[in-house]
């Protein structure tokens, strides 16, 4: 089964990653972090609209995550 939660607590974090960012003045950190939550929010659309029974991308593996792939800062 696919899970939604995971991509979108991800983007979650992403989001936060992003605002701290952007007020410590890390504008390139800022955008990396926006491209990472967009990235997360398309694999949680995704899953729900594999649980709805839509058209989905994903074969029966898990769908994968971007920030799994991105350094700590």
């Amino acid at each position: 089964m696919i899970d939604y939660s995971y991509p979108c607590m991800m983007a979650e974090r992403a989001l936060k990653d992003l605002h701290n960012a952007a007020i410590e003045g890390r504008m390139d950190d800022a955008l990396e972090h926006a491209l990472v939550a967009m990235a997360e929010a398309r694999l949680t659309y995704q899953a729900l609209r594999h649980m709805q029974g839509g058209i989905s991308h994903f074969s029966g593996a898990a769908p994968p995550t971007l920030t799994e792939r991105i350094p700590s800062r």
